[in-house]
């Protein structure tokens, strides 16, 4: 299937613009992992000059999503069945950091706010849904202190939205149920105050997808190059 790209009008920042298209398309599924990225086509398609592209495309690469290769350009990431792993291995890592930053720097009222923010998440249809709590975590960063912290935690939830479109999964309603039930219980937690508890929430939601998420990447993952090779 051919990727839909909106042409952009001129921004205030034309790199950032493009940037934050060339995302979007990666983060959808409208450009696949392994994906080759043509510099000259994707700035015909998005109206612009190639040099904002490939600035994006090296932004991009910087927080993993594309990765540049000798003579022939840059591909969108493939991540890798031990990659996977990772992410979720060091997710309770980022979070004890964002625990430690919100109960230095920011109140209780902060917390319950972002906790009735939960509310605003769109539970229905997994692309949807995931863009959604994309966007709720990306309000949630806005209040932590340590904007290098806030970064990596973005990237990682960034990482995260593309392995949620790469998994194959048949109970999502109940997948996104628990997420949002996780995110309420942990806010709950930090509105109390109470890090302790708000640390084993994370650290058990990270162990419960670990086990769930990996076997299903990798089985998606060698369905995948499985029927590649049939082709």
């Amino acid at each position: 299937m051919k990727a839909v790209i909106a042409r952009l009008a001129a921004p205030a920042s034309l790199s950032e613009t493009v940037r934050n298209e060339m995302l979007r398309l990666i983060t959808t599924g409208a450009l696949r992992p392994g994906a080759r990225l043509n510099e000259v086509h994707l700035a015909e398609q998005l109206g612009v000059s190639r040099g904002p592209v490939r600035e994006a495309l090296r932004e991009l690469e910087g927080l993993g999503l594309t990765q540049s290769r000798p003579r022939l350009g840059f591909y969108v990431t493939e991540p890798t069945d031990q990659e996977i792993v990772e992410l979720y291995e060091v997710s309770p890592l980022i979070s004890q950091a964002l625990i430690r930053d919100f109960m230095t720097y920011s109140d209780a009222d902060t917390c319950r706010a972002i906790l009735e923010d939960v509310d605003s998440i769109v539970l229905e249809g997994t692309p949807s849904f995931s863009e959604s709590l994309l966007a709720f975590r990306q309000r949630m960063l806005g209040h932590v202190h340590n904007r290098y912290l806030a970064e990596m935690a973005l990237s990682l939830y960034r990482r995260f939205f593309i392995v949620a479109a790469l998994v194959d999964a048949d109970d999502i309603a109940e997948r996104i149920e628990r997420i949002i039930d996780t995110q309420r219980r942990f806010w709950s937690a930090m509105a109390a105050r109470d890090a302790a508890t708000a640390e084993a929430i994370m650290q058990d939601d990270a162990a419960y997808w670990l086990e769930d998420v990996a076997p299903r990447f990798a089985a998606s993952r060698h369905r995948g190059k499985g029927a590649a090779q049939g082709r």
